[in-house]
């Protein structure tokens, strides 16, 4: 049987993850611009500990905004394109702004792909007025991820806390620069975990943050804060509307877990060392669909499934297919995307990684080379 795989992942994002939602749009350029905003082992960016701030009134929020603040940067992109219009046509100079936030002593920089995707220049700017022009380490779309590094010293660095903690209903603190407002603080809520939407034709991002703190272009890149002043997420997406009906509070971050590890593969290896498995963690919700809508049998409760397989990826070249079910990875049994990183990570690349995988009722093997 085949499928049309983008509408088979919509299907299931919708009914079993959204609820209805259909569609994200980068949170992109400021108005005025023709795009969007624009494991090493060392220890760095290494999770403190969990203990939380028990006070929540805005004392609270006014030290966890002085705490991270002058670590976030605004992102100033210069890209060169080809305009052919009636009146002009030749090539032109485009601007973007998105944000970001320094990580690392080094001058290394967290932003989303997308805020940086084909510039031709990039200069990150400070709140303490120092700027500077910045180099792009590596870049990952299917996380729309990129770490940069500027040159400065005595640079401030953000904390990167741990995501796994988080709770609904969690205050949390957005801080970028929308709209070209430097250094805009807003609040509000983690509104859900481990959300999935797509972006365009061809890409989800999935494992998402949710959340109503006030998400608009410019903020792209920035970090989303607990109470305690380190960064929770990185801030990627809204969602605009649903069928006509315009959307409020629905925003979307990177969990700072996934942009830990996503760092730390740059600076070891030059890009993300990953699976090329992009999925969730199987659900009731999620059987039904598939056998109910897709007739696809599913005869265990617990794995990983898969929504997408990124192209070329090891996973790819080892034959796992969308809407696979991976029940173990290394001989251990998975059933979180979490639990199925780790076990990838703990295989060095060039080693293999078997994986027990349920196609349609069949119980299968593949071998990945990572």
């Amino acid at each position: 049987m085949r499928w049309d795989w983008r509408s088979v992942i919509l299907a299931i994002v919708i009914t079993a993850v959204l609820g209805g939602a259909v569609g994200a749009r980068l949170a992109g350029a400021r108005p005025g611009t023709n795009s969007g905003e624009g494991g090493s082992g060392d220890g760095r960016f290494q999770a403190q500990g969990v203990e939380l701030v028990r006070q929540e009134g805005g004392d609270a929020v006014v030290q966890a905004v002085d705490r991270v603040g002058p670590a976030v940067v605004k992102v100033a992109v210069t890209r060169q394109a080809f305009l052919d219009s009636l009146l002009f046509s030749g090539p032109v100079i485009q601007e973007g702004l998105g944000s970001g936030v320094i990580i690392d002593a080094d001058g290394y920089v967290l932003t989303n792909e997308h805020v940086v995707r084909e510039a031709s220049e990039i200069r990150v700017m400070l709140r303490d007025g120092r700027g500077f022009r910045a180099e792009i380490v590596g870049a990952d779309p299917w996380t729309d991820l990129a770490l940069l590094r500027i040159p400065g010293r005595d640079l401030p660095v953000a904390e990167l806390g741990p995501s796994e903690p988080l709770r609904v209903g969690q205050t949390v603190i957005a801080i970028g620069n929308p709209f070209g407002l430097d250094f805009t603080v807003t609040t509000g809520v983690v509104s859900a975990l481990q959300r999935s939407i797509p972006v365009d034709e061809d890409r989800f991002l999935f494992n998402l943050l949710q959340t109503d703190a006030a998400i608009n272009p410019g903020n792209s890149g920035g970090p989303l804060v607990d109470l305690n002043g380190r960064v929770v997420g990185i801030n990627t997406a809204i969602l605009a509307g649903v069928e006509g009906v315009t959307a409020q509070g629905l925003g979307f971050a990177v969990p700072a877990d996934m942009a830990r590890q996503v760092a730390r593969d740059i600076i070891a290896y030059g890009r993300p060392r990953r699976l090329g498995v992009l999925g969730t963690a199987l659900t009731d919700a999620h059987r039904r669909v598939l056998e109910e809508e897709l007739g696809v049998n599913v005869p265990v409760r617990e794995g990983v499934l898969v929504l997408q397989v990124i192209p070329d990826s090891p996973a790819d070249a080892a034959g796992v297919q969308p809407l696979d079910v991976i029940t173990e990875a290394g001989g251990r049994a998975v059933d979180s995307m979490e639990s199925l990183i780790t076990a990838a990570n703990e295989i060095r690349p060039g080693g293999r990684l078997e994986l027990g995988i349920v196609r349609d009722g069949r119980r299968l093997t593949a071998s990945v080379r990572l």
